[in-house]
């Protein structure tokens, strides 16, 4: 992303079949200082991404050609973790675990405050900001952490379990690698929210819930109960690396 005024300027692309909520959305994206492309299809969306590289995608569900979620498959499978925040009227709670699942970092049901909008927006952009000086700080000297089977590499953006690649998205990434940089330290949710999130609002305790279930998921040995995430009930998580 290119920096502006001290801002970040990203190149965001709308995947967005409804005209007038699209012109809605552009205004504000663009006049947060962004540029938009905007398609209606998710094979639009796929040509245009193999064009240029994009720092966030906004994705509708309801498409012509099918669920948005599909294009967040598609990138997660080439192990592609660009930043994706879903813009949805389908408002259920299996729709936002299928969200959640398929790798997406943030999940907005319609209709929605175009301030929350924005304030979305610049934390899924920040983390992302956060993960590139991070990435540009350790060229010089590469940092790995290892603990037994796991091995995290926070230059790479890479997590391995028993030599096995672990696929994480952004946000997984970034929680995982900020408990492990202080083991046995506990975090509570609101904590973890201001940290990883970078929001103070209890609301989304919810999604720091469902974010270390898809860790533990990910992280769990076969032959073990160990998921180096452990809850302490009634405070919060905490890693705990394998004895």
């Amino acid at each position: 992303m290119e920096r502006q005024a001290g801002n970040a300027v990203a190149n965001i692309l709308l995947v967005e079949d409804d005209d007038d909520l699209a012109e809605l959305v552009q205004i504000h994206l663009k006049f947060q200082g962004h540029r938009v492309s905007r398609v209606t299809t998710i094979a639009d969306a796929k040509a245009q991404y193999q064009q240029q590289p994009f720092d966030l995608l906004v994705l509708d569900r309801g498409l012509p050609d099918g669920d948005g979620l599909d294009i967040c498959h598609a990138l997660r499978q080439q192990q592609d973790w660009s930043p994706v925040l879903i813009l949805t009227a389908q408002d259920g709670e299996m729709d936002k675990v299928e969200g959640l699942e398929a790798g997406v970092d943030d999940y907005i049901t319609k209709p929605f405050s175009v301030l929350e909008f924005q304030a979305r927006v610049r934390n899924v952009l920040r983390r992302l900001n956060q993960t590139v000086d991070a990435k540009v700080e350790n060229e010089a000297a590469p940092v790995s952490m290892t603990f037994g089977a796991l091995k995290i590499l926070p230059e790479l953006h890479q997590v391995s379990l028993n030599n096995r690649e672990i696929a994480l998205t952004a946000t997984e990434f970034t929680l995982l690698q900020f408990l492990a940089t202080r083991p046995g330290r506990v975090y509570s949710k609101d904590e973890l929210l201001d940290y990883v999130w970078h929001t103070d609002h209890s609301g989304y305790h919810h999604t720091v819930c469902s974010t270390i279930n898809r860790l533990r998921r990910k992280l769990s040995l076969s032959d073990s109960q160990h998921h180096f995430i452990q809850t302490v009930w009634g405070v919060g998580y905490k890693f705990q690396p394998q004895q």
